[in-house]
């Protein structure tokens, strides 16, 4: 019998797929104390169990590890079973406390774990996960228990999980899944980021949908409407099974305007950029032929390390990615976490609301030391290609003022050392905090360009967790106090001759894209997935049109009004 669920629309597309249900299982250890006696037996084990893992992990490697990311990943959980220091920790818990194999390393990474967990951060999970699976598989192979694997997941499988971290989602990219349904996430959560340059059909939301589908039930993920549908009848298959068809002839009508420059039909040229989360997606973004990176996040180059990375480490990070995009420019954005996130190097005390805490720029400015390796790198790396620096959270002029000098000073040491770099180098911000946006003719006198990153400004403009899947309907988008700040950032820009961008999530949405050119935007940077259907909305925009649309828009006083105008 068919049965519909509804969900919350992640990412769009149609799949059509046997579901298959994967529930991360635990591993049930025996916890004890052993005698002095049996110390060098059990790190003789430990020492066995290692090893075991270590060629299952190769094997992966060799047979599953489809693309250069999945390998990445698997060496990266070698490296964490090499490591000396973790070696020399297990060893310690079992020659002084006494423990069991299984209990020193069930306590070891679950403080490992515990620490990443906890923090309130999209990309936190991918290196939680990473300790995870690390830890059950090494403690599959000392208990002799079966560890489930994804590689279970086969092509054009729907995958249900209670939740996926990003390192998954790569995962199940790499298998040319049809689509993907879980209990929890939300629309701005980095995983769901990920599903959208990855093109795969997402629903999440939808509480206990691991027990509602059982393996093998045919299932449709609808990731334009947010629907979930079991065991569809005759009469839907055939309706879904013609939206498919339909997506993939549309889709190779996009793949035509790859070389096509990006303007409107009267003439009005839009820089249409990507955003880029990991360094994997890179072949999507040369690939879609975009005008450059309007947005490259670095916190994964901090998030998955045990210490904080060196200024060698980052400039090699930053010389590969400007490489690759020639003399194209890559807008890099300075690290935009709490310090709570990188407690760990920093000794740094819990917040309780993290949102509204240290973050952003603030911990850069608290942390200079930090901030200066960032910013050295970036300078020494805008040598091979063409960087512009920007600055998230920013909400004052004094914020703005410091991270210049601190660019300065940066520049002179480079200077004095004689170190190769660049100096000439573009500096903007970040508008996403409402204060940043109604005082913007102040910070354009001091920047060269702004970008708005509508999430967090919709977050904090209408005091809605963005992260939250039971509030998803306060997070409004074209609220009239969001809408009315964009706008007036825009203006507040080219009165000082400056550029805005807009990064967010609101720029790879093809609803938006008119009203958005409309009030003026010079730049978008979207999601790769979402680049080519952007270009196509933009080359069939009337720009004069289009601004008239944004008058109205800007004149009206509540969502459903805006909803109507721009549905018309």
């Amino acid at each position: 019998m068919t049965k519909k669920i509804q969900g919350l629309a992640i990412s769009d597309g149609v799949g059509i797929g046997k579901a298959i249900v994967i529930i991360p299982q635990e591993i049930v250890i025996n916890k004890g104390e052993i005698l002095h006696s049996e110390v060098s037996s059990e790190l003789e084990r430990f020492e066995n169990s290692i090893q075991h893992a270590l060629d299952e992990i190769d094997h992966l490697i060799e047979n599953y590890a489809y693309t250069k990311n999945n390998q990445n990943i698997l060496k990266t959980h070698k490296m964490i079973l090499k490591d000396p220091e973790f070696y020399e920790k297990i060893k310690k818990l079992i020659q002084e406390n006494l423990y069991n194999l299984e209990q020193a390393v069930d306590q070891h990474f679950k403080g490992v774990i515990e620490l990443f967990s906890k923090m309130d951060n999209e990309y936190m999970a991918e290196r939680a996960n990473d300790f995870k699976d690390v830890k059950n598989r090494l403690l599959s192979h000392i208990t002799n228990q079966k560890l489930d694997q994804m590689i279970n997941v086969c092509s054009e499988n729907i995958v249900i999980m209670p939740e996926i971290t990003p390192s998954e989602i790569t995962s199940v990219f790499d298998k040319n899944i049809a689509g993907l349904i879980t209990e929890t996430g939300s629309k701005t959560a980095h995983s769901s980021i990920l599903a959208r340059s990855f093109g795969i059909p997402a629903v999440s939301g939808i509480a206990n949908i691991s027990k509602e589908i059982d393996d093998d039930s045919l299932v449709i993920v609808d990731g334009y409407k947010g629907e979930v549908i079991i065991e569809p009848d005759e009469q839907i298959l055939k309706e879904y099974q013609a939206i498919v068809e339909k997506d993939k002839r549309d889709k190779g009508k996009l793949e035509k305007l790859i070389d096509q420059k990006v303007q409107t039909l009267d003439g009005k040229v839009i820089k249409l950029k990507c955003n880029v989360e990991i360094p994997e997606e890179m072949p999507q973004v040369q690939r879609v032929n975009a005008d450059g990176i309007g947005l490259m996040r670095t916190e994964f180059i901090f998030l998955d390390k045990e210490e904080l990375p060196d200024e060698d480490e980052q400039f090699n990070i930053y010389k590969k990615i400007v490489e690759k995009m020639g003399d194209r420019e890559i807008t890099i954005r300075t690290i935009d976490v709490g310090g709570d996130k990188l407690s760990k190097i920093l000794n740094f005390t819990k917040e309780q609301n993290p949102n509204l805490g240290c973050r952003g720029i603030r911990v850069s400015l608290l942390y200079p030391e930090i901030f200066k390796v960032q910013i050295r790198a970036i300078l020494r790396a805008n040598k091979y290609g063409n960087i512009a620096v920007m600055f998230p959270m920013v909400s004052s002029i004094r914020e703005l003022r410091e991270a210049k000098k601190i660019v300065q000073e940066c520049i002179n040491e480079l200077e004095n050392e004689n170190i190769e770099f660049d100096p000439n180098i573009k500096i903007g911000i970040m508008i996403e905090i409402p204060s940043a946006a109604i005082n913007s003719d102040f910070f354009a006198k001091e920047c060269d360009f702004f970008s708005i990153g509508t999430n967090d400004l919709i977050q904090y403009t209408l005091a809605v967790d963005r992260g939250n899947e039971h509030i998803h309907e306060y997070f409004q988008p074209l609220n009239p106090a969001v809408l009315n700040l964009i706008n007036l950032t825009i203006e507040n820009s080219h009165k000082n001759n400056i550029t805005s961008a807009i990064c967010g999530e609101m720029a790879s949405e093809r609803k938006f894209t008119e009203i958005l050119i409309g009030m003026g935007i010079d730049e978008l940077s979207v999601s790769p997935g979402q680049f080519l259907a952007v270009k196509d909305k933009i080359l069939s925009i009337n720009y004069k049109k289009a601004k008239k649309i944004a008058e109205q828009v800007l004149q009206a006083g509540n969502v459903e009004e805006i909803d109507k105008i721009i549905s018309s």
